[in-house]
């Protein structure tokens, strides 16, 4: 009955239609991590001063930040403000004209990362960027150089001409201070552009793909009334209980192998091509401001983990609805709604933000919520807001398979 039910998604041209978009997402999300191609990807700057790409720029950056891999202690930092200012000295580095400059840039790609961190935590205020900060500098400490990104972060909290002043709770205060406080330095630097691109690149998969499953999802009970089979389906012996079981459990086993062969296919193109390398880099390399004190490849899991919930969650909700409205067309557009309500709600009102920010988009969307201070406090306990929709929407989604079951065993014949 399995594979019957399975065979009836896929036997229509809409359901074979779903599934060359679905693997249309995956390739278009390889090509994007593969190529950069909605942001700085891979790109090497030769000693002409001119752009390579592909596998041999690939190879040529690898070499030349792994040459600088190791602990971002006072021996480094030193290191890198010294050849910076070396770099910056040379004809080419002074120069105005803008092959001579991308020639100095090309040698300076090996710490451009470090460099990068340089820039952030001596920027004049933790909401400001200045991309020629680390010009400026030459001297250099350890101790000021991790302790800037905390006490700009105070400065700013605590700042009443500043939003953030009425924003948050001292509770939420003092919960952001302490996670700022706790990540572990100095930081373990080495090529990591592989994990960053997939991470960059990482939501397009759960967030477009669940909206090409819930086409698939909103047939699965609708289309009994749909196709006038109804009186059929609920007169057969184990047409209510086991056959509305088998419903369920094909819904759900779809959502499970589409997205996670196209997670893992995305994963071993991405990495495969732009090198497995930097797995523990801690993600401040790339979101300096990020809450969360993890590795990249633990961001990945986690990426992984919140989206499959996510996923799950809009497809048991989409046949909920499918049964209780015996329309596919309804069924159809509720992964659109949730998916793009929160764009029109945002900023309206406080209690609607935190509304917004509790929606399911941000399980699908997690690496973009690294960077955001979204928190709310339960019985005077602070969270960040992902850290409670991963199991709130796991027992969300556990609980509206029972209710899901119900709603379609009490059908009565049309």
């Amino acid at each position: 009955m399995l594979r019957y039910e399975i065979k009836k998604m896929f036997g229509t041209f809409g359901g074979k239609l779903a599934l060359i978009l679905y693997a249309a997402i995956v390739a278009l999300s390889c090509w994007l991590s593969t190529t950069g191609a909605l942001n700085v990807g891979t790109e090497w700057v030769n000693e002409k001063g001119e752009h390579e790409t592909g596998i041999s720029a690939i190879h040529k950056m690898q070499d030349a930040q792994n040459k600088w891999e190791g602990y971002v202690n006072q021996e480094t930092l030193t290191k890198v403000i010294q050849e910076n200012a070396r770099i910056n000295g040379t004809p080419e580095g002074r120069s105005n004209k803008s092959q001579q400059s991308n020639i100095a840039y090309g040698w300076k790609q090996g710490f451009v990362p470090i460099r990068e961190l340089i820039n952030r935590s001596y920027s004049s205020g933790f909401r400001s960027y200045d991309y020629y900060r680390a010009d400026g500098i030459s001297v250099i400490k350890e101790e000021t150089f991790y302790a800037n990104r905390i006490q700009q972060l105070k400065d700013w909290l605590y700042d009443k001409s500043d939003v953030a002043y009425d924003l948050y709770s001292e509770a939420e205060k003092q919960y952001i201070i302490g996670q700022y406080e706790s990540l572990e330095t100095p930081f373990y630097f080495e090529y990591h552009d592989g994990w960053y691109q997939l991470l960059e690149n990482g939501g397009f998969i759960p967030s477009l793909g669940i909206l090409i499953l819930g086409f698939l999802m909103a047939g699965i009970f609708s289309n009994e009334f749909k196709w006038k089979t109804d009186a059929v389906y609920f007169s057969t012996l184990m047409g209510r209980n086991k056959a509305t079981a088998v419903k369920i459990k094909a819904g759900l086993l779809l959502v499970t192998i589409l997205y996670w062969g196209a997670m893992l296919v995305y994963s071993f193109i991405t990495l495969g091509y732009l090198g497995f390398g930097g797995a523990g880099c801690v993600v401040q390399f790339r979101v300096w401001k990020s809450l969360y004190n993890i590795t990249m490849w633990q961001a990945w899991m986690l990426t992984l983990i919140s989206g499959y919930i996510g996923n799950l969650f809009l497809a048991a909700l989409t046949m909920f609805i499918s049964a209780k409205s015996r329309s596919s067309v309804i069924a159809v557009t509720t992964p659109f709604v949730i998916m793009f309500i929160p764009s029109f709600l945002q900023g309206m009102a406080d209690w609607l933000d935190t509304v917004v920010t509790m929606m399911p988009v941000s399980l699908l969307e997690f690496y973009q919520h690294l960077g955001t201070f979204n928190l709310i406090t339960v019985f005077g306990k602070v969270f960040r807001v992902v850290d409670l929709c991963i199991p709130l929407y796991a027992i969300l989604t556990v609980a509206l398979v029972p209710v899901l079951y119900q709603e379609f065993w009490r059908k009565q014949i049309a």
